[in-house]
């Protein structure tokens, strides 16, 4: 659970807090949620100040850490109405700069969920060798990398790729990616998600101490 206004968390759950301790692509400085990627960082912050000026209900970033060389996806979500109410009251109260959003953050290295996947593929129509391409861009690989381990061209897992955008109503790598990621997602996943404490005196998690490799 985010503060919006300062991207600060107010709220994690247990997998969250194993993420944001870990050396990860999302980690925190003071409480305050920040990528390792600078340009992901710059199109997270934008999402959420799009968020704040539209009232939308939600938006998504996703890219390539460029370290780890796995897929980040960063859902967000405006918590408004009853929905809001409730995480307030659970939370302390309600504060006039605060405003508060739910995050869902799901990594490349995280995999996908095989059985979700095969549904995926049938539902696509994808054959097996386009599954497992699916599967392997999802993890995080690039299509040189494939193309490098299966010993074939990259023209031909170009290929397959375009087919597999094609079957799957995708116009690019990045949009596939998202759509796995959203429907596949291995369990549990890592997120932020809108799980309250059990009353107002459970204490809110705010660790300070950023991943050892980030200066």
């Amino acid at each position: 659970m985010l503060n919006a206004t300062d991207c600060s968390v107010v709220f994690a759950n247990l997998d969250c807090i194993r993420l944001l301790t870990q050396e990860s692509p999302a980690y925190l400085i003071g409480d305050r949620l920040r990528f390792r990627s600078s340009e992901l960082d710059r199109r997270f912050q934008t999402e959420v100040r799009h968020l704040i000026a539209s009232g939308a209900e939600s938006a998504c970033m996703i890219g390539q850490d460029p370290i780890a060389n796995s897929w980040v996806s960063a859902m967000v979500r405006n918590s408004q109405g009853f929905f809001r109410d409730v995480i307030e009251s659970n939370l302390g109260g309600f504060a006039s700069d605060r405003h508060l959003m739910i995050v869902e953050l799901a990594m490349g290295s995280d995999g996908v969920d095989p059985a979700a996947l095969t549904v995926f593929a049938a539902a696509t129509s994808l054959s097996k060798a386009e599954a497992d391409l699916v599967k392997a861009i999802a993890n995080g690989h690039s299509l040189s990398e494939l193309a490098e381990a299966r010993g074939v061209a990259v023209s031909t897992i170009r290929q397959r790729m375009k087919s597999v955008l094609g079957k799957t109503g995708c116009r690019r790598q990045t949009e596939l990616v998202r759509l796995v990621l959203s429907l596949c997602p291995k369990r549990p996943t890592s997120s932020m998600s809108g799980i309250l404490p059990a009353g107002p005196s459970r204490p809110v998690f705010r660790p300070s101490v950023a991943p050892s490799s980030i200066p």
